[in-house]
């Protein structure tokens, strides 16, 4: 049984569906992107994952347990986490501040000493700013805070929005590292990028959406690169 199943997911903004019969499934321990262009339906799939936005119809299963319809809160206790694009850094709170957010809930809570560790541990550099304002980082630091907040609800299941929006190769390179190094400790990740060529080397499996449907889907390293583009562009 997969770990998340998306089944004939139909999502509305008002009367304007932006989804249509979209599924999916991630299978335990695998890295799956999800890609497509701008206005692709990428952002709208992962709010209806985590209870941002309410589906119209169809049904979604997290680890055999219906979660559509279900408030963000409660589908962050089930263990699915989001990084979101933009990363929402809480300005006027300090690194420490803004990770500590992150264990809002009972169980994470109790070992959220222990879980802060393991993030310092994974990026070094926020250990050193653990003081400062969240806002004082650069956006790469920003952005592993944002990862870091994300981990400290302890999740079985963790999507990143963007991870790569606006940061230099370099810092991209570490981010990856990062997730990888998350993914091999055992977390189901899912990847909502524009970055085809390098979100495609990381994942195990991938799906391809245009205006609100799946265009193409399967094992990257089955894609042709021609196959790629026609259901990334719908040329």
């Amino acid at each position: 049984m997969p770990l998340l199943e998306m089944k004939d997911v139909d999502t509305f903004y008002g009367e304007l569906q932006a989804l249509f019969k979209v599924s999916i499934e991630v299978d335990r321990g695998r890295i799956v992107s999800v890609l497509g262009a701008n206005g692709a339906g990428k952002s709208t799939l992962l709010k209806s994952i985590s209870g941002l936005l309410e589906t119209r119809s169809g049904n979604i299963v997290f680890d055999g347990k219906r979660i559509d319809g279900l408030p963000p809160h409660d589908i962050v206790d089930l263990g699915l986490s989001l990084v979101p694009e933009g990363r929402k850094i809480f300005s006027s709170l300090t690194v420490r501040e803004n990770l500590m957010i992150g264990s809002y809930t009972p169980k994470a809570r109790k070992q959220s000493h222990k879980t802060l560790k393991g993030i310092l541990k994974l990026f070094p550099s926020l250990h050193a700013r653990i003081s400062q304002k969240g806002t004082d980082l650069s956006g790469g630091e920003q952005q592993m805070l944002a990862i870091g907040r994300a981990l400290m609800s302890r999740p079985r299941f963790i999507i990143f929005d963007e991870i790569s929006l606006g940061l230099s190769p370099l810092v991209v390179k570490e981010l990856y590292r990062a997730v990888k190094k998350i993914n091999q400790e055992g977390m189901t990740v899912v990847l909502v990028e524009q970055d085809v060529k390098r979100s495609l080397k990381v994942a195990d499996f991938a799906y391809i959406l245009q205006e609100g449907k799946v265009t193409l889907q399967g094992n990257p390293r089955h894609l042709t690169e021609e196959t790629v583009k026609r259901a990334y562009f719908g040329l």
